[in-house]
């Protein structure tokens, strides 16, 4: 049986605690602030635990020991705003911490990322820059850790790509020195290998000068890549892609089509007898295994409107049960073990909640609350999300959520339109802060899973392929139209808002349909299809962005909205970092360019030193603000209770 001990009073400045009193609406800068808990992982003796921790715009890796009363939190790692971020912490032996830094560059007038790797004791001594001032410090990655070899505690494999060819080859790396000794050489075409979780390379995919990616294992105990198969990217095809091996097996996890759900199935690596469907769902793809450290499969993940694991291991389902009534209404999963599977760290989240991480001690029977992610944020004063459908135009159903403000019905409301990134991704069941903001200023909130949105099988896919403003625009229309039509939304009152894709979606519904929308909000969006298949030739699978958007001159110019803001006749507001690699600054100078050439009414924020994600709290604030002094303007105040 599990007891719940309640909380952990942390170290004075990491954790926040909530106070009582509640002021409508709840603070901006709570729902700007970077998470307070994330990252939470034990030692393999289970007696270290690390996170990381953020305080305005500082990320702080910090470690205790849970076995000595009163124990502090030690910062031990801290990140310069602007210069890198503590990307994710991981515990290498029973006392040394790895954490990945990353970082953005520029050469040559392109912006990309960077990672490197420091080791530090639990304690905070002994700290050390890993891999930069070798040989292989030429890498542009040095944080791809492959195996943590629990049976040689002082060393890892790492993935270095230490020559820049885009074919890395494996090293081991001690944890203390940093020295490295090559293990398994690179292999044209692999740009990524996989292990047992034993120390032993195993599995390896990659492609050269095409978009046909080529899938190769090794089987116990020989040297030879065996190629498995070749699958041209975007292409329907009933292969089995190897995901993970079992140690000590020539048995490997594959993800593969069945009944046009991607399902996980065992395969012989041998080829002496047919591959086994491990796991399938009707309706929804499989999506990631979940396994030990030392390589057990555990279960599945997969996700209907809410998110579900489907376990092999009936004593994990048990532990887990236990812990989904200390929080109820939650989504709660194992994230960390400790070696001897005593020790677990467990994560439980919701649509209100981005995360509340617990250690649950197995031997002693008891559950020690470590902190949630979102301290200041009310909980209960959040909107929650619903699960939706509506008929497109062609009369398929299309799944979303509708968000609306607490104590309100969804009637003859303030609507935010807002389409997820991607394109190929999709809206879930979890807190998004972007979502969460608008809806407690009393916008309810519209997403939907348009077609071209991964999650529902082969067909929902290649229904959208290259049809970026064709049916993937279409969905999102009509569930604007859809919120009308059921009288949710005021017909007066509605405005796009998007990140990413969902940016270009936005900015595109300002083209096309400024009869449905008041305003359009663009965040790091497309402006122009052309120009962001010119720029990924700077990347090595730029014929993969090539092979997914399209090459039909015509259609790329129709679908561009850049190229027709004659037709915008509604405000736009366009907010960009100048360090996005993924869609570079000059989409939004572009357009702001075009607007002001043709006297459309907009707005530009660009943000110095700032990424896609805007992941430091001072981008996030000055995003909150500026949507919610547009949406103001725009439409108004939100609804609120009683007016």
């Amino acid at each position: 049986m599990v007891r719940f001990l309640g909380a952990v009073a942390l170290a004075a400045g990491v954790l926040i605690a909530i106070d009582s009193a509640h002021a409508a609406p709840q603070p901006l800068e709570a729902f700007a602030r970077l998470p307070a808990v994330r990252n939470v992982t034990i030692s393999p003796d289970g007696r270290q635990i690390a996170f990381v921790s953020s305080i305005d715009d500082v990320s702080v890796a910090m470690t205790f020991d849970r076995m000595t009363p009163g124990a502090k939190y030690r910062p031990i790692v801290r990140s310069e705003p602007g210069k890198y971020e503590i990307a994710w912490c991981n515990w290498a032996n029973d006392t040394r911490l790895l954490c990945g830094l990353r970082a953005m560059v520029t050469e040559a007038g392109r912006v990309y990322p960077i990672t490197r790797l420091v080791a530090v004791n639990a304690d905070g001594t002994k700290q050390k820059m890993l891999i930069q001032n070798s040989d292989a410090g030429i890498a542009q990655f040095h944080d791809q850790i492959l195996d943590w070899t629990p049976d040689e505690p002082d060393t890892v494999l790492i993935e270095l790509d230490h020559d820049r060819n885009g074919y890395p080859t494996v090293f081991e790396m001690n944890v203390n020195s940093g020295n490295t000794i090559s293990r398994t050489r690179e292999h044209m075409p692999i740009r990524s290998f996989t292990t047992d979780a034993a120390g032993n390379v195993r599995l390896g995919y990659g492609y050269s000068n095409s978009t046909e990616v080529s899938y190769f294992a090794r089987l116990e105990n020989e040297r030879e890549w065996r190629r498995l198969v070749k699958i041209k990217a975007f292409s329907e095809s009933d292969a089995l892609t190897p995901i993970a091996v079992a140690p000590g097996k020539n048995i490997a996890y594959a993800t593969g089509s069945f009944e046009g759900r991607s399902a996980l199935w065992e395969m012989d690596l041998t080829d002496q007898r047919e591959p086994q469907l491990v796991f399938s769902h009707p309706l929804v793809d499989a999506d990631d295994p979940v396994m030990t450290p030392d390589g057990r499969l555990l279960g599945i993940w997969y996700e209907l409107d809410r998110p579900f694991i489907y376990y092999t291991d009936e004593t994990i389902r048990g532990l887990i049960k236990s812990v989904e009534k200390f929080e109820p209404g939650k989504f709660t999963f194992i994230s960390d073990y400790s070696r001897d599977e005593q020790t677990f760290v467990v994560r439980s989240y919701s649509d209100t909640d981005y995360g509340t991480y617990s250690i649950l001690d197995k031997k002693q029977g008891k559950l020690m609350r470590l902190g949630t992610a979102y301290p200041e944020l009310k909980q209960e004063q959040l909107g929650r999300m619903r699960s939706i459908t509506y008929k497109a135009a062609d009369g398929t159903e299309i799944p979303g959520y509708l968000t609306v403000p607490v104590g309100l019905r969804p009637e003859k409301l303030p609507l935010i339109v807002m389409p997820h990134g991607g394109p190929i991704a999709r809206d879930t069941w979890d807190f998004d802060f972007l979502r969460a903001f608008l809806v407690d200023r009393g916008y309810a909130v519209l997403q939907m899973n348009f077609r071209g949105s991964s999650g529902y099988g082969g067909d929902w896919f290649y229904d959208a392929h290259q049809d970026w403003g064709g049916l993937t625009y279409s969905d999102i229309t009509d569930a604007a139209r859809w919120a009308v039509a059921q009288g949710i939304a005021d017909p007066a009152r509605m405005c796009t808002v998007g990140w990413s894709f969902g940016g270009y979606a936005a900015l595109l519904g300002a083209v096309r349909n400024s009869d449905l929308y008041r305003c359009s909000v663009s965040i790091a969006g497309v402006s122009d299809l052309h120009q962001l298949i010119q720029e990924s030739r700077f990347f090595s699978n730029y014929r993969f962005a090539r092979e997914q958007i399209g090459l039909n001159k015509e259609k790329l110019l129709a679908d561009s909205p850049r190229r027709h803001v004659d037709q915008i006749k509604i405000p736009v507001l366009l907010i960009h970092g100048d360090r996005d690699y993924q869609v570079e600054v000059d989409h939004s100078e572009k357009m702001e360019s075009a607007l002001k050439k043709a006297g459309k009414p907009y707005r530009a924020v660009y943000l110095d030193k700032a990424t896609h994600q805007l992941d430091r709290k001072s981008d996030r604030i000055t995003l909150l603000t500026e949507i919610e002094k547009f949406l103001l303007e725009n439409l108004g105040p939100g609804a609120s209770a009683g007016s």
